[in-house]
C-alpha cells in the first residue's frame, strides 16, 4: 500500500502528530510506502518526513495565521495544490489525516476525497465543533456553535467569533461518504456521533505504544540517578505545561497536599515556569521539564510508583499508554476515554471527576497495601496485549485494505 500521512507536526507537536509519525514508521518497516507530511517539524525532514507546504512553508503558515486572526481559521485550503501534486506524483492509495487545527483546511479533505479515499483520525473534538478541542460543559456543538465560551483561546484565538461558520463547513465535510473516520476511544466515537453531523459512527482503533522502547526499568537505579530518596512514595505528574487547566494539575496538587503525612515525592514532567513552581512550594519534587525522547520519558515514568492524572478532558492520552508500558499504574479521574484504558483495581483506579475524597482514600489504600507494585505489573501486561505496535499496525492495515477495496 501507498499511504500519505498528514498532520500538523511531528511528535514535537503533541500526541496526535506523534501517532501519525509512529504509523509511518511501522508501515515503512512493514514494507509499505508511507510518507509523513507536516506543516512544521521539530526533528527536521528526511525520506519519511517531508514538509507539507513544500518550499512555501513560511508563506503558507503566515497565511493560515492571518486568516485565522480575522476569524476564518483553516478555511482557505492553501495547502491543497501541493498535496494534490504529491498524490499524483506518488499515486497514493489513500490519504490519512490527523490533527488539522492551525495547519490544514477541512476543505482540503473534501476536495481530495473526490478522487482519493480519505481517513481522518479524530484525536480531539475539533472535527465536530466550531473549533474547540474539548467543549467541556458546552453542548452547542450538537446544534450550532455561537458566542463561543472559548473564543480568544487557542485554537479559536480569532478577533471575530465565526465558529458557527467553521462548524457548518465541518458538517458539509461529514456528509461525504468517501471521508472515513477513526477514533482511538469509544467515548470519542460516541460524542462525535452525538454532534448530529456524522452519518455513521467512527471506527474505533486504539493508539499504540512501542513496548520495546517503553519497558519496566529498575526503580531503585532510577531513583538513585535522579537523586530521589529510596524510601519516598513517588508520584508522577505530567502535562505539556503543568499549568494547563484541562489537565487538572491543581486537583493533583490539592491531593498531594492532603497526603503530606505519606511523605510523597513528586516527579514533574512538562514545562514548569516560575508561576507554576509557586504552586509546589513546600513540596519535594524533581523537575524533569519537557522531555522529548522516548528514553527520557521511559526513565522518568518508570521511576514513579504511581501516575496521578486528574485530567478534565481527554481522549486516549499517549502518556497513559507509555506509563502503562513502563510499569507505572494510573490513579486519577474518570475522564473521556481513560476508563477504557484502566482495569479498575487491577491496572489502576479511577474516581469521578473532582471527587477528591475518594481519590485521597484510594491513594492512601494503595500506599498502605503497596498495591501499586502488582498494578504496575498488570499495567505492563495490558500494554503488551492490547496496545503494542504489532496491534496498531494490524488494526490500521486491515482498515486501510477495507477502505481501498471498497
Amino acid at each position: 500500500m501507498k499511504i500519505a500521512m498528514i498532520s500538523k507536526s511531528d511528535s514535537f507537536g503533541g500526541g496526535a502528530s506523534k501517532v501519525a509519525e509512529e504509523l509511518v514508521s511501522i508501515l515503512d518497516k512493514d514494507q509499505h510506502t508511507a510518507h509523513h507530511y507536516c506543516s512544521w517539524s521539530g526533528k527536521g525532514y528526511g525520506n519519511l518526513r517531508q514538509p507539507l507546504y513544500g518550499r512555501f512553508e513560511g508563506l503558507i503558515r503566515r497565511l493560515h495565521t492571518i486568516v485565522k486572526k480575522i476569524g476564518f481559521p483553516e478555511l482557505i485550503p492553501f495547502e491543497l495544490p501541493i498535496i494534490k501534486r504529491r498524490i499524483k506524483e506518488h499515486q497514493y492509495d489513500l490519504v490519512h489525516f490527523h490533527d488539522l487545527s492551525s495547519a490544514i483546511s477541512p476543505l482540503t479533505l473534501i476536495n481530495i476525497s473526490k478522487n482519493t479515499p480519505v481517513i481522518w483520525t479524530i484525536h480531539d473534538c475539533s472535527p465536530f465543533t466550531g473549533g474547540c478541542l474539548y467543549p467541556m460543559d458546552c453542548e452547542k456543538f450538537k446544534t450550532t456553535c455561537f458566542n463561543c465560551p472559548q473564543a480568544g483561546q487557542w485554537p479559536i484565538d480569532s478577533k471575530i467569533d465565526l465558529v458557527f461558520f467553521a462548524r457548518w463547513i465541518k458538517k458539509q465535510l461529514h456528509k461525504n461518504k468517501n471521508i472515513h473516520l477513526i477514533t482511538p476511544s469509544q467515548w470519542m466515537a460516541d460524542i462525535a456521533y452525538s454532534s448530529g453531523m456524522l452519518h455513521t459512527k467512527p471506527t474505533v482503533i486504539s493508539n499504540g505504544v512501542d513496548i520495546k522502547l517503553y519497558k519496566e526499568l529498575d526503580k531503585k537505579e532510577l531513583k538513585d540517578k535522579f537523586n530521589i530518596p529510596q524510601d519516598r512514595f513517588t508520584i508522577l505528574l505530567s502535562a505539556g505545561h503543568i499549568l494547563d487547566e484541562r489537565k487538572g494539575t491543581k486537583f493533583a496538587i490539592e491531593i498531594v497536599s492532603k497526603i503530606k503525612d505519606l511523605n510523597p515525592y513528586l516527579i514533574l514532567v512538562g514545562t514548569i515556569d516560575d508561576k507554576a513552581k509557586k504552586l509546589f512550594e513546600g513540596m519535594d519534587y524533581y523537575e524533569a521539564g519537557y522531555l522529548s525522547t522516548d528514553k527520557d520519558l521511559n526513565e522518568h515514568y518508570s521511576a514513579a510508583d504511581i501516575f496521578l492524572f486528574c485530567s478534565l478532558a481527554d481522549n486516549q492520552p499517549l502518556s497513559i499508554l507509555e506509563t502503562m508500558a513502563s510499569g507505572t499504574p494510573l490513579i486519577g479521574f474518570k475522564t473521556g476515554g481513560i476508563p477504557e484504558m484502566v482495569e479498575q483495581n487491577k491496572t489502576g483506579y479511577l474516581v469521578a471527576q473532582k471527587d477528591l475524597i475518594s481519590l485521597e482514600n484510594i491513594i492512601r489504600k494503595v500506599y498502605a497495601n503497596k498495591d501499586y507494585i502488582k498494578w504496575g505489573k498488570e499495567s505492563r501486561r495490558k500494554a503488551e496485549l492490547e496496545y503494542s505496535y504489532d496491534t496498531l499496525l494490524k488494526n490500521h492495515t486491515e482498515y486501510y485494505h477495507s477502505i481501498i477495496n471498497n
